[in-house]
């Protein structure tokens, strides 16, 4: 016990390797959300649920799971330390809060390089469940409830999903990436 204590008191920051980690993590997510949504744009609405836009969400989503990965991997190598699969989960989840605020900040400023890029998704969105076969009555809800994606409403809500998204991978691939670069065996 004693042993232990001393061994985790001795470990040097992990924050550098945190921050690293969430910047590629992030960088990673938007450009295949960029990616996916000009692809989005390009594509004529057809009416179906599925779109490359939703696809994109759950492919950020894997392989932003790398964050786990290179946080242990940068961690464990540049400091030539040891430590069990838990504190890896834990720098797994802290990439994932990480990376989910430089996602947002990266967003944000995206729509100051391209101010019409959210509004254009919007409209393509409404095209596509305009062009739905249902209810008039259920398209009118679904396109209400769409609301403004740039209100900070929809900001949170993107970064909650984002944030336990990127938060189970990355606690998953986190334990793994200390298995294979910080094991204490």
């Amino acid at each position: 016990m004693d042993m232990d204590i001393e061994n985790e008191q001795a470990q040097p920051s992990y924050w550098n390797s945190v921050l690293i980690a969430s910047l590629i993590t992030a960088i990673i997510v938007v450009i295949i959300s960029l990616v996916s949504g000009y692809m989005t744009l390009n594509s004529e609405p057809s009416g179906g649920m599925f779109s490359p836009l939703l696809f994109a969400g759950a492919l950020s989503c894997l392989v932003g799971s790398i964050g786990g990965i290179i946080v242990n991997w940068h961690y464990a190598k540049e400091y030539g330390v040891t430590y069990k699969i838990g504190k890896g989960a834990l720098l797994g989840l802290y990439v994932a809060v990480g990376a989910t605020i430089f996602s947002i900040v990266f967003t944000q400023l995206w729509n100051l390089i391209d101010p019409s890029y959210t509004q254009a998704l919007m409209d393509w969105n409404i095209q596509n469940t305009e062009a739905m076969q249902m209810p008039d009555e259920a398209k009118e809800q679904m396109i209400e409830s769409m609301g403004d994606p740039n209100s900070l409403k929809n900001i949170l809500y993107g970064a909650i999903g984002s944030l336990v998204g990127l938060g189970i991978v990355n606690a998953i691939s986190g334990m793994i990436g200390a298995k294979i670069f910080a094991s204490e065996e």
